[in-house]
C-alpha cells in the first residue's frame, strides 16, 4: 500500500485510489479512483470511479481534488525528482545544470553517464556544487539521485512507469531494502534502471551499491587490471560467482583466477596424496576454533576500455583518476638547480697555496771555508 501521511486517500499498489471515511480506521476503505496514463510517467491521470461513495459529489470537483492530492503524494514520496520538474510553457536555461536535471526528470531519476559527458565537461566547481544542491550525483556509468533509492520512492516510480507503459499491476519491484536481486525471467532492462536496480549479470543491483563496486575498481585499478574484492560481493549481497557474472557485464574481462587453478592442480594431484600429507591435514583441522581462517584470493580482470580506462591509462598507473602528481613533477624537473647566494659563476681552485723560493747561498759561509780560516 502505498500511503500518504493525514489523509483520507490511500495509492494501492494496482494504482486505485482509496477513500476511508474515519481516518483513523485502519482498513484502506472503498476505491473511489483510479490512475491512468498521462502525458509522461510523472503527470498520471485521475479517473473517477462511478460508485455509490462518489455518486454525492460533483464528478469534476471530485477529481480536481484528487489530482492535487496525487500531485502532493508525489512531492511527499519522490520530492527530489518532482523538484527538477521544468513549469509547462518555460523553456529549460542554456546552462549544462538545468540540461542534466532536465534528463534527469526525463529519465525518473537515472540517466547512462555517456547520455551526459558533453555536458558534464561544461561543469565548473561552481556548477558541481549546484548539481549536488540539486541531490544529483554524477556516478563513474550512472547519473542518478541517492534519495530514491527508498523502498517507498522505488515502488511509486515502479507504479507510475507501469501504468504509463500499459505493464501488468501490481508492478514487480524488489523487496524493500534489499541490495540485489537475481532476475530469472525476460524483462525490460530499461524499467529496472528507471526504478533504481539497473541489471547486470543476470541481477537487479540497487544503483547505490553499483556504484560503490564500480568506484572501488577504479580506485584500485593498476595498469588497466584490477583484483575482485570480497567486500564487493558483501555490499551486491551475493556470491563469489555472481560477483564474477555482474563484473563480466560491465564489460570487464576475467584473466586470472587462482581458483580455477587450484581445482586443476587438486585434480592432478588428488590420487597421489602420501600418508605424510594426510597426517599434515590431520594436524592442520585440529588447531583451535579462534584461528581467523584467510579468505581465499579472487580474480583478476582487465579493465573494460573506455573513458575512465583512458583517464587511468593518463594518469601512469596511479591510484587516482587525474595526473596531477605527474604535471608536478614534470614542472619540477624543468626548474633550474638551486643556487647559494655566495656562488660565483667560475668555480676557481681555492685550494691553499703553497710558495717556495731557493735560499741564497754564499762561499764564506760554508763549513770548508770556516776551517781553512781556523787553520790559519
Amino acid at each position: 500500500m502505498l500511503e500518504s501521511k493525514n489523509t483520507q486517500f490511500t495509492l494501492s499498489a494496482e494504482g486505485k485510489i482509496l477513500w476511508q471515511e474515519k481516518i483513523n480506521n485502519p482498513i484502506p476503505g472503498v476505491e473511489i479512483a483510479a490512475l491512468a496514463k498521462g502525458s509522461q510517467p510523472l503527470k498520471p491521470l485521475v479517473i473517477i470511479t462511478e460508485c455509490e461513495a462518489t455518486s454525492k459529489y460533483d464528478i469534476q470537483e471530485l477529481k480536481n481534488r484528487l489530482s492535487i492530492w496525487v500531485k502532493s503524494h508525489l512531492s511527499e514520496t519522490i520530492e527530489a525528482l518532482v523538484m527538477l520538474e521544468v513549469p509547462s510553457g518555460v523553456a529549460i536555461k542554456d546552462d549544462a545544470v538545468s540540461k542534466i536535471a532536465a534528463k534527469l526528470y526525463d529519465g525518473m531519476g537515472i540517466v547512462p553517464r555517456e547520455d551526459l559527458e558533453d555536458l558534464i565537461a561544461e561543469l565548473t566547481p561552481e556548477t558541481r556544487s549546484d548539481l549536488r544542491s540539486k541531490k544529483i550525483r554524477l556516478g563513474p556509468v550512472l547519473a542518478f539521485m541517492p534519495d530514491l533509492n527508498k523502498p517507498a520512492a522505488v515502488r511509486l516510480r515502479a507504479l507510475l512507469l507501469s501504468i504509463y507503459n500499459g505493464y501488468e499491476l501490481p508492478p514487480k519491484v524488489p523487496a524493500d531494502g534489499i541490495v540485489s536481486v537475481k532476475i530469472e525471467v525476460d524483462v525490460d532492462p530499461i524499467y529496472y534502471r528507471s526504478i533504481g536496480y539497473p541489471l547486470y549479470g543476470g541481477r537487479a543491483v540497487r544503483i547505490d551499491m553499483l556504484d560503490r563496486v564500480i568506484s572501488c575498481i577504479y580506485d584500485h585499478a593498476d595498469k588497466g587490471k584490477f583484483q575482485a574484492r570480497h567486500e564487493m560481493a558483501e555490499w551486491l549481497g551475493c556470491s563469489i560467482e555472481d560477483l564474477y557474472n555482474v563484473l563480466e557485464s560491465m564489460g570487464h574481462t576475467k584473466i586470472y583466477d587462482p581458483a580455477e587453478q587450484e581445482d586443476q592442480l587438486k585434480e592432478k594431484t588428488s590420487d597421489d596424496v602420501t600418508e605424510v600429507e594426510k597426517n599434515d591435514k590431520e594436524e592442520t583441522t585440529s588447531k583451535k576454533e579462534d584461528v581467523e581462517v584467510k579468505k581465499p584470493e579472487l580474480a583478476t580482470f582487465r579493465l573494460k576500455k573506455g573513458k575512465a580506462f583512458a583517464s587511468k591509462q593518463a594518469g601512469s598507473g596511479s591510484k587516482s583518476f587525474s595526473n596531477k602528481g605527474n604535471q608536478a613533477k614534470i614542472k619540477d624537473s624543468n626548474k633550474k638547480p638551486f643556487k647559494k647566494k655566495n656562488e660565483k659563476k667560475n668555480n676557481k681552485d681555492r685550494s691553499p697555496r703553497v710558495i717556495s723560493a731557493e735560499a741564497k747561498t754564499l762561499k764564506d759561509d760554508s763549513p770548508f771555508a770556516i776551517l781553512q780560516q781556523l787553520k790559519k
